[in-house]
């Protein structure tokens, strides 16, 4: 990341898990740097626009899966390509105004993805209370501040606090573990690091058999692992799907690069998402495993080469 004064734009308001994420990814704790806007579009379109220099966005979730808004953005919307991500733990709280009683809380408000993460827990502690679902958890806590009502929110900690909430319960989701996936989206591409990914969503040629085997067998053929596969529609037509993919390894790698050109060639189109750093400690042995595979493909290249180049002339 370039050291010049940047602006971030992110999904707020302020006090959402991706403001969390954004400062975390970002390193960038300066006044007036972040910027929060209403969804995801909106973020990208800052970005595309130049009103923002890099965006932080969710992409993918353990509870709920994949943001959908998100992944189509991406794909059909914006030309911008993903340069980081960052697994973020997802810890919930249940936040009301001081003073308030759980027994007394009459409606839950948070995001739906919270929503559903802390079921068990509602039906345990809160089962007559209205769940209302809202844009953000920031939002959610922004409005019990305000409610006349008891109230809670679902939402971070650091929602609670700058609301002036006061946290009533802590830990809630119904499985330890949950964690949010967030990507930082520009214009470049940053450099190979030996733990990448590269991320890009394929047009496949026809709706056939084996049509999804003839696409996925390019990445076995050249030993690459793809740590992600959903289908999505195309919006053009019931029954046309995409398919977004990620594999491990950076598009200058020579396995990842000379699969990217075999997609392009058999598929009726692909589009690169992004080339970027992958998240979490990266494997002691996967840099050397990296480099000893693309070398032989290099040397199987240039063995090649000098086969052809034994070629004799037409006239010879």
């Amino acid at each position: 990341m370039s050291s010049a004064p940047r602006t971030i734009a992110y999904l707020g308001p302020p006090g959402t898990f991706t403001e969390s994420a954004a400062r975390l990814v970002t390193g960038s704790d300066e006044p007036g740097a972040l910027q929060a806007y209403g969804d995801v579009t909106e973020v990208l379109r800052a970005v595309s626009d130049g009103e923002a220099t890099i965006g932080v966005v969710p992409i993918e979730n353990t509870l709920e899966g994949s943001v959908s808004a998100t992944l189509d953005a991406l794909a059909f919307e914006t030309d911008l390509l993903i340069q980081a991500e960052l697994e973020l733990p997802i810890t919930l709280v249940g936040a009301a105004r001081p003073g308030t009683d759980l027994a007394d809380v009459t409606e839950v408000i948070t995001h739906p993805v919270p929503l559903a993460g802390c079921r068990r827990w509602l039906s345990q502690m809160l089962p007559d209370a209205q769940r209302t679902p809202v844009a953000s958890t920031a939002r959610a806590a922004e409005l019990v501040a305000a409610a006349e009502e008891p109230a809670l929110a679902i939402v971070n900690p650091l929602a609670a606090q700058m609301y002036d909430l006061e946290v009533v319960a802590r830990d809630i989701s119904d499985r330890a573990g949950n964690l949010t996936r967030f990507v930082v989206v520009g214009h470049d591409i940053p450099p190979p690091t030996g733990w990448d990914k590269t991320s890009m969503v394929v047009f496949i040629e026809t709706n056939k058999p084996g049509a999804l085997l003839q696409l996925l067998e390019i990445f076995a053929e050249r030993d690459l692992n793809l740590t992600k596969i959903e289908s999505r529609p195309t919006k053009a037509e019931l029954g046309d799907y995409c398919f977004f993919l990620d594999v491990e390894g950076h598009l200058l790698g020579e396995r990842v690069g000379d699969a990217l050109a075999a997609v392009k060639r058999t598929q009726r189109d692909v589009k690169v998402l992004g080339s970027y750093r992958r998240s979490g400690a990266r494997r002691p042995d996967e840099a050397d495993r990296i480099r000893e595979d693309d070398a032989a493909y290099r040397q199987a290249a240039t063995w090649l080469a000098e086969w052809r180049a034994r070629v004799g002339s037409p006239e010879g």
